[in-house]
């Protein structure tokens, strides 16, 4: 057999196709992250891992790569800066990232701060958003974006927040959100800059086209916008009027989406300065894709473009209409968080067992008793090859039914039902191996080898760190972070910690189409094995829940310094069960006086000795207190 390869490695885990440059792998088998898209500045990630355990953080582990977060925000300003040189354009172009996409405190940072030489603006939807955002954003006229649903006390914020040298922008997506406005700006003596959300009919494409169109939550339709000024105007306000704001919705998959709703918005845009010479930045809000599948199709978890010709298109449509209508091109911001921060953080697994299927036996064993069914199966096993498979199939599924039927009925023991299952699972296994000497494969056949897989149990929730995997079935690159130079030899897919039948992933990305197994090496039980989940960065965290009270995992950033030596940036600890225990409103003080009363009880029953009681309370505040996963 032709020698494996790290290079047959990465074809088969598509590497090249959804990395995005950003990973590869070593000469020695192991995941390389490419923070700079450099391969000569390499971080080898199961040494980082191996490192990581041995100071006690413990899988499963969040790494995240600050690196790449600065690489993402050049990328995109790059693009735009490329696109607004090459057509000329006259306006400027600034970067906005929306923190609900991931508000942990060290990424919010971390962009932040790579917004340094080309200052980047902050988007907040909240309250709590903005409570955050305000102390830390602290760029001079650094730009604050104001969505959301806004009370009194968040009209305030955003206005105070002009005192402080930040350049808050309030964008209007309801009618009452301007009397509002006015109110409080008249009171505390603070001329507002607001924004304008439309609402666009044209939508996108992809799982949130319903973000726009006429059914959207967010955004003012043609005769509100209309009435929006009017009121302004009524009270000499509408200079205040500076941006013109809408979002077509998360992960569009089609640049051609996004270039129907160019169109409307572009056009509004120009009827709205011709109303509001003070109108003079477009918001074109987020919706820029990830390539999660490598594919580069509109499929859900794809896109058809690239950031480059995103930023050509963007920029290349607002010229033209704005030249038409003999307006001046607006400055342009884009809200990119999804492309900002989805490649930056990869989930660390490792596998804690595997239920493997049976793989064919060279001789199968007599049946233990003299029945017509277990002699069938014998038989049948004995007989099958590569001219009868098909056939030997469907004589299996059926006996698969009647296997059911005669122990329902009394007529199997369960040692003989055993037998018949084993020796169907060996059948199926050596069917399946036969097939792939067929020159054509028949559709059924075809579908018997994915559904013979293994079950890799690994260290994590999926409710927890990949809910979107769970709730909408979004896929993400899952492959082995070390092993790389040898062949996988098992399909299989993943279960997780969870008691629940949904914690499990069993759909994987491929070019063509989804598939149900991804290639594995053999589990040994006494060698960790490590799967690396990828590009996570993006919603997964703060959605994630706590489905059996699995908290959130360990969490460390790293960095690489001028040397090429690997740095420890920050290690965020992953919740402990006392933490999550009180985020359901129990105290761990309560619990703890509770078992002692139990333990006295039954010291004075004589059923625990001082010993063990010892013991048991020892080991119950240890748990309290450890990590909420499985630890070796």
């Amino acid at each position: 057999m032709e020698k494996w390869t790290t290079a047959k490695s990465a074809e088969t885990y598509l590497i090249d196709a959804w990395g995005a440059g950003y990973f590869g792998i070593s000469p020695q088998g192991t995941l390389a992250v490419y923070p700079e898209r450099n391969p000569a500045r390499a971080i080898d990630l199961h040494g980082l891992i191996s490192t990581l355990i041995k100071r006690g953080i413990e899988v499963p582990i969040l790494v995240r790569f600050d690196g790449i977060l600065r690489d993402r925000v050049r990328a995109i300003q790059d693009a735009f800066a490329n696109a607004i040189k090459e057509f000329g354009y006259k306006g400027s172009y600034c970067l906005a990232y929306p923190i609900k996409v991931n508000q942990q405190r060290h990424v919010v940072d971390s962009v932040r701060l790579a917004g340094r030489q080309r200052p980047i603006g902050l988007e907040v939807g909240s309250k709590p958003e903005l409570l955050a955002v305000l102390a830390i954003h602290d760029t001079p006229d650094g730009l604050l974006i104001c969505n959301g649903y806004k009370d009194a006390e968040y009209i305030e914020l955003a206005l105070l927040a002009k005192k402080l040298g930040r350049r808050s922008i309030i964008v209007v997506e309801q009618p009452y959100e301007i009397e509002s406005i006015m109110q409080i700006s008249e009171r505390l003596g603070i001329e507002a800059e607001i924004g304008i959300r439309v609402n666009p009919v044209s939508k996108g494409a992809g799982r949130w086209e319903g973000s726009a169109g006429e059914g959207a939550r967010f955004g003012l339709n043609s005769y509100e916008v209309i009435e929006a000024i009017e009121a302004l105007k009524a009270r000499g306000k509408e200079h205040w009027v500076r941006v013109l704001h809408f979002h077509v919705g998360s992960q569009i998959t089609a640049i051609n989406a996004i270039k129907r709703v160019l169109s409307e918005t572009t056009r509004m845009y120009t009827e709205l300065a011709k109303l509001c010479p003070s109108l003079s930045v477009l918001d074109i809000g987020g919706g820029l894709a990830v390539d999660y599948d490598g594919s580069r199709t509109n499929f859900p978890s794809s896109m058809n473009y690239s950031v480059e010709e995103y930023a050509r298109d963007v920029v290349w449509s607002v010229l033209a209409c704005c030249d038409e209508a003999g307006v001046k091109h607006p400055d342009l911001i884009s809200e990119s968080g999804r492309a900002i921060v989805a490649h930056h953080a990869v989930l660390i697994t490792e596998v804690t067992d595997v239920s493997p299927v049976l793989d064919a036996v060279e001789k199968l064993q007599p049946p233990p008793a003299d029945k017509d069914i277990l002699r069938e199966i014998y038989e049948l096993y004995e007989t099958v090859s590569v001219k009868n498979c098909h056939e030997a199939l469907h004589d299996a599924l059926g006996l698969k039914d009647e296997i059911l039927l005669r122990f329902v009925h009394g007529n199997l023991t369960l040692p003989e039902r055993a037998y018949a299952d084993q020796g169907l699972k060996y059948l199926l296994a050596k069917i399946d191996r036969l097939s792939t000497n067929l020159k054509h494969v028949p559709e059924d056949l075809a579908k018997l080898g994915p559904s013979l897989r293994d079950m890799y149990f690994c260290n994590f929730s999926v409710f927890q760190s990949l809910p979107d995997l769970w709730a909408i079935d979004h896929l993400f690159p899952v492959m082995p972070i070390h092993r790389l130079d040898t062949e996988p030899t098992r399909r299989a897919y993943i279960a997780d910690l969870t008691c629940d039948s949904d914690g499990k992933i069993e759909r994987f990305i491929d070019l063509k189409a989804v598939k149900q197994y991804v290639m594995l090496h053999e589990y040994r039980p006494h060698e960790p094995y490590y799967i690396g989940l990828f590009l996570v960065g993006a919603y997964q965290e703060i959605l994630g829940d706590l489905h059996n009270l699995f908290g959130d995992t360990n969490a460390v950033h790293i960095e690489m310094n001028g040397s090429g030596e690997v740095d420890i940036a920050e290690v965020v600890e992953g919740d402990t069960v006392r933490e999550v225990l009180s985020y359901v409103q129990f105290s761990a003080e309560d619990l703890q006086e509770r078992l002692r009363r139990s333990i006295e009880v039954s010291l004075r029953n004589g059923k625990l000795t001082p010993e063990e009681s010892a013991k048991l309370q020892k080991r119950y505040r240890e748990g309290l207190d450890g990590y909420t996963y499985f630890v070796a």
